[in-house]
């Protein structure tokens, strides 16, 4: 069960009613099912860069608890002095 609002499309017809698919994945997600079992979700583009982004914020959160970080100050030293070196 999604916690998710969303549509369920049988496989069979979300063959049949591709166009109506990708409409209805625009709004909300859509799950297509074979025999009553989620087997697949069709997605908007907007949501999968939410997903994308909150994934990578978590890597990111991830990494620094695991390394050593250099932080705020000392990486915004290093970006000014990397985008404003002369090669």
């Amino acid at each position: 069960m999604s916690k998710l609002e969303t549509v369920t499309f049988e496989a069979s017809k979300a063959k049949n009613n591709f166009g109506k698919l990708i409409d209805a994945a625009q709004r909300r997600p859509v799950a297509i099912s074979r025999h009553g079992r989620r087997v697949a979700f069709v997605i908007s583009p907007a949501d999968m860069e939410s997903i994308e982004d909150l994934y990578l914020g978590a890597r990111a959160m991830e990494i620094m608890q695991k390394s050593k970080s250099l932080g705020v100050k000392a990486s915004e030293a290093y970006l000014r002095k990397i985008l404003h070196a002369e090669g």
